[in-house]
């Protein structure tokens, strides 16, 4: 069918209440061994638990396609393409978060208490729709 499969997965670590956890579409197209499935996948560091607004950086990844038109792509988006300096180290940071004990522990205490913060106004938002 040659199908491809365009996953927006910048709300990854959003997922509040009784709601399943986040299941990459990555993830589900390689255990269901669907080689034959193409998916681009996005993430991007101004929608997740960073939620800088205004701070621009992102990534797109591609799996199951053909070496060429990976190719073609990337040179495409090579001549389209060039976040600021502060938006790649972000990113950077966003897919390699630190791993020494106390700047990791910084990281989840920061990380958490965003993710919490979100969650608070999402349930009141939440409560006045059901209102």
């Amino acid at each position: 069918h040659r199908l491809v499969l365009l996953a927006d997965e910048v709300y990854q670590a959003n997922v509040y209440g009784s709601a399943p956890p986040f299941v990459s579409l990555k993830k589900i197209v390689r255990d269901l061994r669907a080689d034959d499935v193409s998916l681009v996948s996005f993430h991007s560091i101004s929608k997740g638990f960073t939620g800088e607004c205004g701070l621009r950086g992102g990534y797109m990844e591609l799996a199951n396609f053909d070496h060429g038109v990976k190719a073609q792509l990337v040179k495409l988006a090579s001549i389209s393409l060039c976040s600021n300096l502060v938006g790649q180290v972000a990113v950077g940071l966003m897919v390699s978060p630190p791993t020494s004990a106390a700047e990791y522990d910084a990281y989840l205490a920061d990380r958490d208490a965003k993710l919490d913060s979100l969650r608070a106004r999402s349930v009141i938002v939440a409560d006045a729709l059901d209102a």
